[in-house]
């Protein structure tokens, strides 16, 4: 698998200090806990990732869709992570997806858990990892942003 050539050249850290927030990796080791914070979240979660998902959604295929975001992220193809506060608590994820069949441009999605001030949350984490994100990408890059804040 060849990486995205957007980022054929580029490492994206797997973790990283993001202001008050820590990146870490999104991958099979985390599907049990990913999948029970994603499945308690659905109800702010329907419409991130097409129409219905999670709804329905099983372990064993949260396992797999961890797999996948694992391979691609190693590949440089797509990149994903948990996002965590400083104690360490799933706060939500976060997602470049470089166009495929395009250069220059991509998609950047990022969502958090259900919980009270899941809308403040979520409007810090994203000026915060999009100054983290900038110095990444390549000069000209066009980022479009989804997020579950409304």
């Amino acid at each position: 698998m060849q990486p995205h050539p957007d980022f054929a050249d580029t490492q994206l850290p797997r973790e990283a200090e993001v202001g008050p927030f820590r990146l870490g990796p999104l991958g099979p080791a985390q599907a049990e806990e990913d999948y029970a914070v994603v499945m308690g979240s659905e109800p702010v979660l329907v419409g991130v990732f097409g129409d219905t998902w999670p709804t329905g959604l099983t372990l064993d295929e949260n396992r797999i869709d961890m797999g996948w975001h694992d391979r691609e992220f190693t590949a440089r193809r797509s990149f994903a992570w948990i996002v965590r506060d400083g104690a360490g608590d799933y706060l939500g994820c976060a997602y470049l997806y470089p166009d495929i069949g395009t250069l220059g441009q991509g998609e950047v999605v990022t969502w958090m858990r259900d919980r009270p001030d899941r809308l403040a949350l979520l409007e810090a984490f994203n000026i915060a990892f999009s100054a983290w994100l900038e110095p990444y990408l390549p000069k000209g890059y066009e980022t479009r942003w989804m997020s579950n804040g409304g």
